[in-house]
């Protein structure tokens, strides 16, 4: 009965100690790239960008835009009327929300400060539905933020 009952707590040790070097570790420890609760102003780019951008186009402030794309593209949108064709498509409907950017490939190079994101904007609809947008999104690092740089519509 001896050798049992300390095969037993030998068994029970090891378990504990194994269990115990494996989660307290900090170099096993698993920490979230983003706290769940995070503020928006707090998350971390580049692509948090490309959310921020669609949602301030679905809520129709677009006076936040300059804060979140380049100057060259800013004048891009607004030559070939990118802007208005939003602004339209919200007031004919008007139920038409910004759910997520789905990227599906991305690449960030942090020494040029260029990051690219190929995806698709997820609107819905309560008129179509759910509506995707398919586009390629370069993003570019200026004097410490990330901002849009150039969007590409696929097909």
């Amino acid at each position: 009965m001896r050798p049992c009952k300390y095969f037993a707590w030998g068994l029970i040790l090891g378990i504990g100690l194994t269990w115990g070097w494996f989660s307290f570790s900090e170099k096993n420890k698993a920490e979230p790239v983003l706290p769940a609760l995070a503020p928006a102003g707090q998350q971390q780019a580049p692509f948090a960008v490309i959310f921020n951008f669609y949602q301030a186009l679905a809520t129709g402030r677009e006076d936040q835009l300059p804060f979140l794309v380049t100057p060259e593209l800013l004048i891009t949108l607004q030559k070939n009327q990118f802007l208005q064709k939003w602004q339209q498509r919200r007031q004919q409907d008007p139920s038409l929300r910004f759910v997520f950017f789905l990227i599906k490939e991305q690449e960030v190079d942090l020494k040029t400060g260029t990051a690219r994101a190929r995806g698709s904007a997820e609107w819905v609809s309560a008129r179509q539905g759910t509506l995707s947008v398919p586009q390629t999104i370069t993003i570019f690092n200026e004097r410490g933020t990330w901002k849009i740089k150039d969007i590409k519509e696929q097909g």
